[in-house]
């Protein structure tokens, strides 16, 4: 099975040719990225279902970079975000104006994804065509169909040992912000370019540590815009096992500034979720959001639910319990059923309403 993924990354370029994108930023720095699109085959299918989704190939081809041309935006330090997306280059423009081509003609929503700790460049575009293949969307009429792909791939290590990656992770994370802003910013530039503004759905899944870097890029976003109030991008928004404060969506310097550029949230969590264990407890962080949802939901848009998992989020052992988003049939149904759009959260079948209108629990099947 053949999969399709449009890609940005601020890694470092490959150093020769036939090698890969790399585990450090772009070379002329962070808020730099380059853009492409890819091919991801995998090679264990039955029936168009995928048995083993790390068992895959990828292709890639990179266009020409995205990046300010003038000398001294380029020598520019980070808090001057909003300079930093001026005169950039073609390069986004061919892979941002091939997408909303394509939305437009197929009539196809399109996903960005971003990935989580201890991804590789590879790895991470084989999450994203895994997740392609399926969260399906169902329309009305006609069969479900594989929504259009984008992945921005920031530069983890791609190793969970020693354990001072996680750190090194979660600061990579951090300072990819501003370059996940100004590719989403020309992203959607192009889907309102042209003759007509193009009139699919976007949607934004974030996975772990992904949550983190989303963050930031909203921080990024904002500076991008001299602090004004952000645009709609997103339809939906799913927040995959959050590593991520459980205050997060309640403070505007964390990820309070989601509701305005997303018309919903949906928090996907479980307690038995291993991996925000760890990350609670040993690396000093907060409560986790990802591990029983927010914290509260006082003072927070009607716009986000919450979506216990703790049912459904055994996987295999090495996953411990952080993997249930793409593994786990129970969860890609709902999901399905969220992007489809036909049914309000308390009609999805197998929810268990804990508060009506906030809070579910998914039931194991």
């Amino acid at each position: 099975m053949e999969v399709d993924v449009y890609f940005a990354t601020n890694r470092t370029e490959p150093r020769q040719p036939g090698g890969s994108f790399g585990r450090r930023f772009n070379s002329d720095g962070p808020h730099f990225y380059e853009v492409g699109h890819a091919q991801v085959t995998f090679r264990e299918v039955v029936d168009g279902h995928i048995q083993d989704p790390d068992a895959a190939e990828v292709k890639w081809t990179v266009v020409e970079g995205s990046r300010p041309e003038d000398e001294e935006v380029r020598e520019a330090s980070p808090e001057l975000h909003r300079k930093l997306s001026e005169g950039e280059k073609t390069g986004s423009s061919v892979v941002f104006d091939s997408l909303r081509t394509k939305m437009s003609e197929d009539q196809r929503d399109a996903i960005v994804f971003i990935h989580g700790f201890a991804n590789s460049f590879e790895s991470a575009l084989i999450r994203a065509a895994d997740l392609k293949v399926r969260y399906q969307i169902q329309p009305r009429d006609g069969e479900a169909y594989q929504p259009h792909m984008f992945c921005f791939s920031w530069p983890s290590d791609g190793a969970i040992q020693p354990p001072w990656k996680y750190a090194s992770d979660r600061d990579d994370a951090a300072q990819s912000g501003l370059a996940m802003a100004r590719a989403l910013r020309r992203f959607v530039d192009f889907l309102e370019s042209g003759d007509e503004r193009c009139e699919r759905r976007i949607h934004l899944v974030a996975h772990s540590m992904g949550n983190w870097a989303l963050r930031h890029a909203l921080l990024g976003f904002r500076a991008l815009l001299d602090g004004g109030r952000l645009q709609k991008l997103f339809d939906n928004v799913f927040l995959m096992c959050a590593d991520e404060d459980d205050d997060a969506l309640g403070d505007d310097s964390k990820l309070g500034l989601l509701t305005q550029v997303a018309r919903h949230v949906h928090v996907y969590h479980a307690s038995t979720d291993l991996a925000l264990e760890v990350s609670d407890k040993t690396k000093f962080n907060m409560d986790r959001l990802g591990s029983d949802g927010p914290k509260t939901f006082s003072g927070l848009s009607t716009r986000i639910v919450a979506v216990d998992c703790r049912d459904v989020a055994s996987t295999a052992a090495a996953h411990v319990s952080h993997q249930y988003y793409r593994l786990r049939t129970e969860v890609i149904d709902d999901v399905r059923h969220v992007l489809t759009g036909r049914l309000r959260p308390d009609q999805i079948p197998g929810r268990h309403i804990v508060e009506p209108g906030r809070r579910y629990r998914i039931a194991a099947v």
